[in-house]
């Protein structure tokens, strides 16, 4: 048993969740869950306390190849190891491990959306104010660096991150029959809702364009008689719409992906 493994079984046989171990030894759930998943290890100091924690020697948690003596029958102890033990390319998954993916690549998707939003919002209108190109030549260029910043920063702080579930995109997911088909249920049931705000929006976009390609032509010669603040008005109110359906679209597709790459030819174990 590798070390992940056997926090694993450690912190099942305790009933405790990867919330409670993490308050307890002072860190994150999601360092936790790197642990178990063997994507990283913990300092000195969080070794001696993990076996404190659990009355077990450092021998039996550091050493691959000694098993533990929790007391625990076999019967759970293989039950816990499935959910974490990697053979022949495949990777077993429990419930906690799903939320936590989903959960992670949600708050990503959620950061690029908005930064999508805000430099696609930024750039939609053409405004031209009483002096010809006064827009284009000044307000455009300062939208575009800062959204364009914005947009960088976070694709940044996303690569620099480290990512916990990278595993979980690289290889054969095992899950077994409960939690597949309550994944199964919960994408079943979003599927609708994530593909319909993406049309939605994707028809939005494109009927308020063919709305105003269609009325330019009819108050061509009147445009110009609208006042300088009604351009405006207008233009930040097209600049929003374009940044909030850009930002919904965005979303939408990537919690589309996650459970698409969840569920991707996964095996169902039974357990």
């Amino acid at each position: 048993m590798t070390f992940g493994e056997k926090l694993y079984q450690l912190r099942k046989t305790q009933g405790l969740s990867q919330e409670e171990l993490a308050e307890k030894l002072h860190t994150s759930r999601q360092a936790i869950s790197k642990w178990e998943n063997d994507n990283g290890y913990p300092e000195t100091e969080k070794i001696i306390l993990i076996a404190k924690l659990f009355s077990v020697s450092l021998d039996d948690l550091l050493m691959e190849e000694r098993k533990m003596g929790t007391g625990a029958d076999a019967t759970g102890e293989n039950r816990g190891n499935q959910n974490f033990m990697k053979e022949q390319g495949e990777y077993y998954v429990n419930r906690e491990m799903a939320n936590g993916f989903l959960l992670y690549y949600k708050k990503k998707f959620l950061l690029i959306a908005a930064a999508c939003g805000l430099i696609f919002g930024c750039n939609a209108a053409s405004y031209s104010s009483t002096e010809p190109g006064f827009y284009e030549l000044t307000v455009e260029p300062i939208l575009t660096v800062l959204s364009a910043m914005v947009l960088f920063s976070i694709v940044f702080y996303i690569i620099l991150k480290q990512n916990p579930y990278r595993n979980l995109r690289n290889k054969e997911l095992v899950f077994s029959a409960d939690v597949r088909k309550e994944l199964k249920d919960e994408f079943s049931k979003m599927k609708g809702v994530l593909l319909a705000g993406i049309i939605v929006c994707l028809a939005a976009v494109g009927i308020y364009e063919m709305y105003f390609a269609q009325s330019i032509g009819k108050i061509w010669k009147t445009m110009y008689l609208l006042s300088e603040a009604e351009m405006i008005r207008g233009d930040l109110f097209y600049m929003i719409f374009v940044g909030v359906c850009s930002f919904v679209m965005i979303f939408c597709a990537g919690v589309y992906w996650s459970y698409s790459v969840l569920l991707r030819n996964q095996h169902e174990q039974a357990v």
